[in-house]
């Protein structure tokens, strides 16, 4: 792919402080979720790695929300063997045994289990009794499987939510700066416009939605380099040093499909695609479709040819061992369609 075709596919979206008057902010009722699916992965991010498996039932505040995703606290009790203290991220404990360990509703061995929390996940102490503990841990869940009541914020929003409009205009030019105490980043020029997040005493969070001229940027995105030449074969072998690296393949489509709940690399009823891999390589590849996407991914023929675009979510899917990428545009080849 040249420098010049990376334009087309950068988006540059960026979330800063923007200081302004307003009026005093306005607290909201924490949301709360309760989990209504069998079971569903806990992760540290959207898409990013699994710390558990949470279990139909499960209540929780929710923090957050971005895109597809949810963010909620999970607590609980665990028994205290089984985790070893750390100072790792900010945490106090780890779950130190092999396959994992249950999170229980109560401390004992016969309270509901709430979770399984994966071997390495990392906890914040709350409380003891006896032999248990008392933890918690903020992390991400597919915000379709819940049931969620009240208002949630943004991601980033923080705990305020301006009472403002949720677009602002400036009237004149104003710094942006990287936190209210950081170094300007930006010129919020007059007319322009951003959506607002929300607010700590006179600072305000915004988010601008923009567009930046790819080659001008490489020197800072160099992982936005020609990567046309990265493939599948190399993603199986290494898959951890190409995660969110862009590709540009030909592929030939199979069908179009539904992760089912054994697809750990998806969110159980997550569109992908089903694909065979560009020239050269025996494979199938694996493409996640966002909800953008989804209509032209459904009016695609099977063995039709397409240029894909995306994101490595996974070099070597867990199940079956092949790439798995997150779309972000899909070129056809026959115009007439």
């Amino acid at each position: 792919m040249s420098a010049v075709a990376v334009s087309r596919y950068l988006a540059c979206l960026i979330s800063v402080l923007l200081l302004l008057s307003l009026q005093p902010a306005v607290i909201q009722a924490q949301a709360t979720g309760r989990l209504r699916v069998a079971q569903e992965n806990f992760r540290k991010e959207p898409n990013g790695t699994q710390l558990a498996t949470v279990l139909e039932g499960t209540e929780f505040p929710v923090l957050a929300e971005r895109g597809s995703w949810a963010e909620v606290e999970l607590q609980g009790w665990i028994w205290a063997p089984s985790v070893a203290q750390t100072s790792r991220e900010g945490f106090d404990l780890t779950v130190n045994v092999a396959g994992g360990e249950n999170l229980r509703a109560s401390p004992s061995g016969q309270a509901a289990i709430r979770a399984r929390l994966l071997q390495g996940c990392l906890l914040e102490r709350v409380d003891a009794s006896g032999n248990w503990v008392q933890v918690r841990r903020s992390g991400w869940l597919w915000r379709a499987s819940l049931e969620i009541s009240g208002s949630v914020p943004a991601a980033g929003a923080g705990e305020q939510e301006a009472d403002i409009q949720s677009l602002i205009t400036a009237r004149s030019a104003l710094a942006v700066y990287a936190t209210p105490d950081g170094d300007t980043i930006a010129t919020f020029e007059p007319g322009a416009q951003a959506q607002v997040l929300g607010r700590t005493g006179d600072w305000i969070r915004i988010r601008v939605d923009g567009w930046v001229y790819g080659p001008a940027a490489l020197d800072s995105v160099s992982d936005l380099a020609d990567t046309g030449d990265i493939t599948p074969a190399q993603l199986r072998a290494d898959p951890g040093r190409y995660r969110g690296a862009l590709v540009r393949w030909r592929v030939q489509f199979i069908s179009l499909r539904r992760a089912e709940r054994s697809r750990s690399d998806f969110q159980e009823g997550e569109p992908f695609i089903h694909a065979r891999g560009p020239a050269g390589d025996a494979g199938f590849v694996y493409l996640a479709v966002p909800e953008e996407l989804l209509s032209i991914a459904e009016s695609l023929e099977p063995l039709e040819y397409v240029t894909v675009v995306g994101r490595v979510r996974t070099g070597r899917s867990s199940l079956l061992g092949s790439p798995v990428i997150d779309l972000t545009d899909i070129e056809r080849e026959d115009t007439r369609r």
